[in-house]
């Protein structure tokens, strides 16, 4: 059975907030290694699981080649990755994790689980589980609607002759905070 409109809505506007806040914390956090950008973790976790070529990497990080070697470029000169040869093809190349990438992966993980724990420290042992669990399968379908175009059914396309300005009077003012949770009633 399909999820309602109105919960699917409330969870993309959820998910959208949660992904404002950990971009505006991202900002904030301190640099665990001087030349290991955030942006570079994603293939640092990925290579985790084993060397890959540049190319299989950069799809598993949902990224363009061009990006991803230049990240891998950086990495190598700080010493986190290591490049070698593919022995099956000459023209391409292996990235792996160094010893230096390792222990910095096993660093993040656990700086990271820390993190999460304070977060999550008034929550329920099982009702962490449980998210984590829902969080997985939402990542394993969203990760599936990429190959399935988005087809809107019975919504019609906004017809900008039909929209009203925003009221002068409900724009922030500049002191305001920057993000306010959208109460969204059922």
């Amino acid at each position: 059975m399909a999820i309602s409109l109105d919960d699917a809505t409330r969870l993309s506007i959820e998910m959208v907030r949660v992904m404002k806040l950990f971009a505006a914390m991202r900002q904030h956090a301190p640099k665990v290694h001087p030349g290991v950008e955030p942006a570079s973790y994603p293939i640092l976790f990925n290579l985790g699981a084993g060397p890959q070529r540049v190319s299989l990497l950069a799809e598993h990080v949902y990224s363009d080649v061009s990006t991803v070697s230049r990240q891998v470029s950086t990495l190598v000169s700080h010493g986190v990755l290591e490049k070698v040869t593919d022995p099956q093809d000459g023209r391409a190349c292996i990235v792996s994790l160094s010893a230096g990438g390792v222990a910095l992966v096993e660093h993040l993980k656990a700086s990271r689980g820390e993190w999460f724990c304070q977060l999550l420290q008034d929550w329920e042992p099982a009702d962490a589980q449980a998210f984590g669990d829902y969080l997985e399968r939402f990542a394993a379908s969203f990760e599936d609607s990429k190959t399935t175009p988005f087809t809107m059914s019975n919504s019609k396309a906004v017809d900008a002759s039909e929209t009203k300005p925003v009221d002068a009077s409900l724009t922030k003012p500049s002191g305001a905070p920057k993000t306010r949770r959208i109460e969204v009633s059922k």
